[in-house]
């Protein structure tokens, strides 16, 4: 029952998260990630973030970015911050992979996690998780040496756990070092699968319906707030159910993922997908591709070389399509000509789809 009780203790109390980072649009998406867990607090800089720890503010967990604007870096104030909260969880964010920085960040900043940029909201809130549940233990055990003569079994429990993190402090740097990439690269890897289980289509590995409706309205608030256009491709294979009625569902699976490769990479005559760009399952033979800081010039041209590179794909039972060979119909919607809406753009380019397949298929429609 005490064991319990504690626990509930620890839930219930109001957590403090301090984020370090010159950039107001990471403060910004942590605080909307974690708002709910966490009260949180920021600075622009590590002499601002100290500024916070000195005036007495207890903080679970400091999120602190390595390259800052001004006279002190990550890691240095990691070395003056520890002076002041040392019980805060310390995680270090970076966009760099050189092993100096990680050596230096254990050795003088004692950090306990490193995070890559650009960062995920899963995989920051699994780094959390596990930093509360060392913290955890270490208040769990130090509860039972003061109760020892009541949970003797609970604190052997507790300690061995504690002498495991313990074990990593006291080998060499190198050691150290090594377990600690190698712990990154195993969290990096259970998180990558994760995500992709939560946000892909299970048979394309694009971006499932719910996800890339996410997408478009971060992508949208990005466009507002620098004032750039955006523009949505909207795509349907034509004659899909020709597909499986003819060949079999298995044939039509076959024919999803070859698109969806095809949009990703492109094929010898249609270049790749920009890195920026957004591509996702919509439903069924449907698929949604976000164009950031596209015209509706721009989108046109994309989508017709779409339109074209489809039809010389060799998949299984083109020749018999109505057509005589594989096509896809494309509708067209941009922001902010056509709408600031989410909903309403994916209307607008639904629509513009509808007169394409109205009008003979194989061709791109605008607003």
């Amino acid at each position: 029952m005490d064991d319990i009780y504690s626990k509930k203790q620890q839930d219930n109390k109001e957590k403090h998260l301090l984020v370090v980072d010159d950039e107001k649009h990471i403060r910004s998406s942590i605080k909307r990630a974690f708002y709910d867990k966490y009260k949180i607090h920021e600075a622009k800089s590590g002499e601002e973030g100290l500024q916070i720890l000195q005036s007495g503010l207890a903080v679970d967990i400091l999120l602190v970015d390595m390259f800052m604007p001004g006279g002190m870096n990550g890691i240095e104030f990691f070395e003056k911050a520890i002076e002041i909260t040392p019980r805060s969880g310390r995680i270090l964010m970076t966009g760099r992979d050189e092993v100096q920085i990680a050596l230096k960040a254990v050795n003088k900043g004692h950090i306990n996690y490193f995070i890559k940029k650009p960062w995920d909201i899963q995989e920051m809130a699994n780094v959390f998780q596990q930093m509360e549940k060392i913290y955890y233990l270490e208040k769990k055990n130090e509860l039972l040496v003061l109760e020892l003569k009541y949970s003797n079994s609970s604190l052997k429990e507790a300690n061995q756990e504690l002498k495991k993190h313990k074990e990593l402090l006291r080998q060499s740097l190198n050691e150290r070092s090594y377990e600690l990439l190698k712990t990154v690269r195993k969290l990096e890897e259970a998180n990558k699968k994760l995500k992709k289980e939560a946000t892909r289509d299970s048979l394309t590995g694009l971006y499932n319906h719910k996800n890339i409706k996410t997408r478009l309205k971060e992508e949208l608030a990005r466009a507002v707030r620098y004032k750039s256009q955006l523009s949505i491709l909207f795509c349907d294979i034509d004659h899909f159910k020709t597909f499986n009625d003819n060949h079999g569902h298995d044939i039509g699976d076959e024919v999803l993922a070859t698109v969806s490769n095809f949009l990703i990479n492109g094929s010898e005559k249609v270049p790749p997908s920009r890195k920026s760009d957004i591509i996702g399952r919509y439903g069924g033979e449907e698929f949604v591709l976000i164009l950031p800081e596209t015209n509706k010039v721009g989108a046109k041209i994309r989508g017709e070389r779409i339109r074209e590179g489809i039809t010389k794909l060799p998949v299984t039972g083109a020749q018999s399509q109505p057509l005589g060979f594989l096509s896809v119909s494309i509708g067209i919607s941009t922001f902010p000509e056509d709408s600031g809406e989410c909903d309403k753009l994916l209307q607008i380019a639904d629509k513009a789809l509808y007169k394409a397949k109205n009008s003979g298929r194989n061709r791109v429609i605008t607003n």
